[in-house]
């Protein structure tokens, strides 16, 4: 019985492994579908997704959303935009990482500290 037990505990291990590593995928898809959607034009559209990262609360949004919040067409989507990233980080760092940089320029600092959500 105990053999059946310990090869039992090694499927659920590998099953469990797995698991993780396809829901991490899928995960890393859902998310770029997220920051892809910040394209939209549709401002309920953007706002459900900038409210989806910003319930995530991951850094690797702060980059794009600090974009958006700088160069979306419309005002209130940037607004909402800077809304979330003082939700997500800490707003006097990123501005910090941020000040006096063209859009750019600010958006290459912060993938270099938060990361890159193609990664």
């Amino acid at each position: 019985m105990s053999e059946f037990i310990d090869k039992f505990q090694d499927l659920v291990g590998f099953v469990d492994h797995t698991a993780k590593s396809i829901m991490g995928r899928l995960d890393h898809f859902t998310f770029k579908m997220l920051v892809d959607g910040l394209k939209s034009t549709d401002y309920e559209a953007v706002k459900s997704n900038i409210e989806q990262l910003e319930r995530e609360k991951r850094p690797l949004s702060i980059p794009p959303l600090y974009f958006v919040s700088q160069e979306h067409p419309r005002e209130s989507v940037r607004a909402r935009a800077e809304k979330a990233l003082a939700t997500i980080g800490d707003r006097k760092e990123i501005e910090k990482v941020t000040r006096g940089k063209s859009t750019e320029e600010a958006v290459k600092a912060l993938i270099e500290k938060y990361g890159h959500y193609k990664s």
